[in-house]
């Protein structure tokens, strides 16, 4: 019987981070469409505010509002961290480039999370992971430089964007450890959205961006709330599951596919239309990023195979 509520709890867990990974790559768009219109620190301050206050009534309903401990002050500084530091250079960084140009920089992250991986928790590295980083970062510039010299891309822009992954990455080996033990998920997701929202309101304050937002548009209104009630609540709430229940190896892996669904995204919401050279520079990103991990399963089939002949020698 726990074997199969385990087995149930690992389907979910993938399904959660597959929605999270969709959800996100479309939110990106939603926001970058907002910060055209209002400023985007605004738009960042009312969506983790909206989002912050949803998620304490749902605690206080469900009897699992958080004790004040040290526990609770290191999951608000992840927030600070991710998503707060994360959305904060993202939204800055889509204001200044397109929507095409953001999804290739979120391409890098399961390669990242692998380094940091090997530097801070002295996991096993291969020659694998610095072939796949090399191919993958320099798909990245490429279409990056090629992007800008058509006009279309801006090199600002693109450095802050990687400046929020880079915070997404240090944010998942942190979530590895966040998310150990008895603490119920949710209520990990909730302190960790509203050390977002003090990031968030801390900026706005010292860049006098403090402020209400009118929405004159049903599309506004839908926008907004597709980023407190998406991209933020649910979210959050699933990735957070899906920590519990997987290996950051398998989180990666999910988000390999941020380029392709942020492209999508970006096309649908934004009409920015990749060029070939962009899919093309997209699958060498999405190749480098693969390669450590179709390696680390091959080894693990290749592996097991000789478990089973010894067994049966």
């Amino acid at each position: 019987m726990k074997e199969r509520t385990t087995k149930r709890s690992t389907l979910l867990a993938h399904l959660a981070q597959l929605s999270s990974v969709a959800i996100f790559s479309c939110g990106f768009m939603v926001q970058q469409a907002l910060a055209v219109e209002f400023a985007p620190t605004t738009v960042l301050l009312w969506q983790f505010l909206g989002a912050a206050i949803i998620m304490w009534i749902i605690c206080f309903a469900r009897h699992q509002l958080p004790p004040l401990n040290l526990r609770f002050g290191k999951t608000l500084l992840w927030g600070f961290m991710a998503p707060g530091a994360v959305l904060i250079f993202s939204i800055h960084g889509g204001a200044r480039t397109d929507g095409v140009s953001l999804a290739l920089m979120w391409g890098l992250l399961p390669l990242i999370v692998s380094a940091l991986g090997y530097l801070m928790l002295r996991e096993n590295a291969h020659w694998s992971l610095a072939v796949g980083s090399c191919v993958g970062f320099g798909g990245l510039l490429i279409v990056s430089l090629s992007r800008e010299a058509a006009g279309v891309g801006d090199l600002t822009g693109n450095v802050l964007v990687f400046v929020a992954v880079l915070c997404a990455s240090f944010s998942q080996i942190v979530g590895r450890r966040m998310n150990s033990g008895d603490i119920p998920w949710f209520q990990i997701a909730t302190l960790q959205v509203t050390g977002a929202l003090i990031a968030v309101f801390s900026l706005a304050l010292a860049t006098n961006a403090l402020s209400f937002i009118t929405l004159g548009t049903p599309l506004q209104i839908f926008a907004m709330a597709y980023l407190v009630l998406g991209m933020t609540v649910l979210n959050y709430a699933i990735f957070n599951f899906a920590l519990r229940h997987l290996q950051v190896a398998w989180v990666s892996i999910y988000v390999a596919l941020n380029p392709v669904l942020g492209s999508l995204a970006a096309i649908v919401i934004l009409g920015d239309i990749p060029r070939l050279f962009d899919w093309a520079g997209m699958m060498v990103i999405i190749a480098g990023v693969m390669l450590p991990h179709a390696y680390s399963l091959y080894r693990r089939q290749l592996d097991k195979k000789t478990d089973q002949a010894m067994l049966k020698r």
